[in-house]
């Protein structure tokens, strides 16, 4: 049987809350190995604050990684995941980021709101 296509969020969430713990152990220090992405994200946090800075979305922050890498280039990140599962681990790794349980699909900013987002895989 294949996937339900009027339930796929829940779906989604549900298999992302299952890995959540094992997805942060396997992927925590993979910036380290990706010189290509660090410059990437680089880039893009020097634009925002070329622009004057303001808030970035993190859209699908999963365990939060990139929205720590992000505040550590001086951003003002915050991240925002489906899964519960994976905002709790965010949370409990990067205690002093804000992280929202919310959908990608469903963003509601003010017009003008936002410096910038980033949706990262």
């Amino acid at each position: 049987m294949g996937p339900n296509p009027d339930g796929w969020l829940e779906e989604t969430r549900a298999s992302y809350d299952t890995v959540a713990a094992s997805y942060a152990d396997l992927t925590r220090h993979l910036l380290d190995e990706t010189p290509e992405e660090r410059a990437v994200l680089a880039l893009f946090a020097d634009l925002v604050r070329a622009q004057g800075g303001g808030p970035v979305a993190d859209a699908g922050c999963g365990t939060g990684r990139i929205t720590a890498h992000l505040r550590q280039l001086g951003t003002d990140v915050f991240g925002i995941d489906l899964s519960p599962g994976m905002i709790g681990v965010a949370r409990r790794d990067h205690p002093d980021l804000r992280f929202d349980l919310g959908s990608m699909t469903n963003l509601a900013p003010a017009d003008a709101s936002m410096a910038g987002l980033v949706a990262w895989y």
